[in-house]
């Protein structure tokens, strides 16, 4: 059966499986409500600050600031005008990065800073027969998007349906919009039958690709695409439900539901890709509906800013605890479907929404 990858698994979404990368939205016509927050000094770190090691990587043309800009409590919904749809999207300190599968025939990445309605097409484009599909940035400004196969062919494995990239790239794109890098993982990633569906950078440059197919597994590349580990654990008792991103302190955690407890139980762990494992559950978080966790991405004063059913989380790793919340109801758009989420310096969280872009207010002191 030969189709297009992004357009089964769309398919398998409405069906009710498992929400995944290129999951679509429906438009919201809600009015934008403003979070209740509270505007106080400044921290003195940074958005994407981190106590990892050296990665090794060379800050290339980063714009990124140590100075922090005021605190922002602005809501604003923006409908993007640029010529091309978008599917993703992430930010750096200064810049918005937004990736569409669909330009000119190929797959392409815009640039633009906060607030604006259009941006500038870099000059990055996927090959022939491949197509950009998730992306993130790193703590020196630069951005890592995953390039495969455009079309592949489902297969059935274990009673499910599969997608299975042949062809898998990570590419590392200065902020400028140079291409840094080509790292060829195909053979890592096709051994593993599955698709990247979230992508995620350390603070020292190793790079986390997670996958729901066969179970789930995390696969672990050094900044350079070597080969580190795999990190797998029983599908049964856990699931990865695309929620995988790097934390403040530069290292990456995720969050897994608990299957056995079902009781809304999703269990926040690091993972490390060095020494292949997954550390030692950090916190609990409790929903009585089973509602999962979409997105992670690190805090302007928090250790993690997470995404789900329930709204947006501000979350303390230290002391276990959620330091703020953005309810479900004060969201301009239904938290039903999965949005691509990138957190910004002044504070605010941003999604992407169809061709909607949400400003959220989200940080507090």
């Amino acid at each position: 059966m030969r189709t297009g990858k992004y357009r089964l698994l769309g398919t398998l979404l409405l069906a009710g499986a498992l929400c995944l990368t290129d999951c679509g939205s429906t438009e919201s016509n809600a009015d934008v409500m403003a979070a209740d927050v509270q505007q106080s000094a400044l921290p003195e770190d940074s958005t994407d600050s981190g106590s990892g090691g050296d990665s090794g990587i060379t800050p290339q043309e980063s714009a990124q600031s140590f100075v922090l800009p005021p605190l922002s409590t602005e809501a604003q919904t923006i409908d993007y005008k640029g010529s091309v749809s978008v599917d993703w999207l992430t930010a750096s300190s200064d810049a918005i990065y937004l990736l569409s599968r669909e330009r000119d025939g190929g797959s392409g990445i815009l640039k633009m800073k906060p607030g604006e309605a259009d941006g500038e097409v870099l000059q990055v484009t996927a090959p022939d027969g491949m197509v950009f599909s998730v992306m993130t940035t790193d703590e020196q400004g630069n951005l890592y998007v995953v390039a495969e196969d455009r079309d592949i062919e489902a297969v059935m494995r274990d009673d499910e349906v599969v997608c299975p990239t042949e062809h898998c790239e990570v590419w590392r794109v200065s902020p400028s919009g140079e291409v840094a890098a080509k790292l060829d993982i195909s053979e890592y990633v096709k051994q593993e039958v599955f698709s990247p569906r979230m992508i995620a950078v350390a603070g020292n440059g190793d790079i986390y690709l997670s996958t729901q197919n066969d179970g789930t597994a995390v696969l672990a590349f050094d900044a350079e695409g070597n080969f580190l580990n795999k990190i797998s654990y029983d599908y049964k008792v856990y699931t990865l439900r695309t929620a995988m991103g790097r934390g403040r302190d530069g290292k990456v955690y995720a969050v897994l539901w608990d299957s056995i407890a079902n009781d809304g139980t999703s269990v926040i762990v690091e993972l490390d890709g060095r020494d292949g494992h997954i550390g030692d559950a950090t916190s609990f978080m409790l929903r009585s509906d089973g509602s999962f966790y979409s997105n992670v991405c690190p805090g302007r004063d928090c250790d993690l800013v997470i995404f789900g059913g329930e709204g947006i989380l501000g979350y303390d790793l230290g002391s276990a605890n959620i330091k703020w919340k953005v309810p479900a109801g004060k969201l301009p758009f239904s938290t039903e479907g999965f949005y691509p989420m990138a957190a910004l310096a002044d504070g605010r969280i941003l999604f992407l929404d169809s061709n909607k872009l949400h400003y959220v207010p989200a940080a507090q002191q």
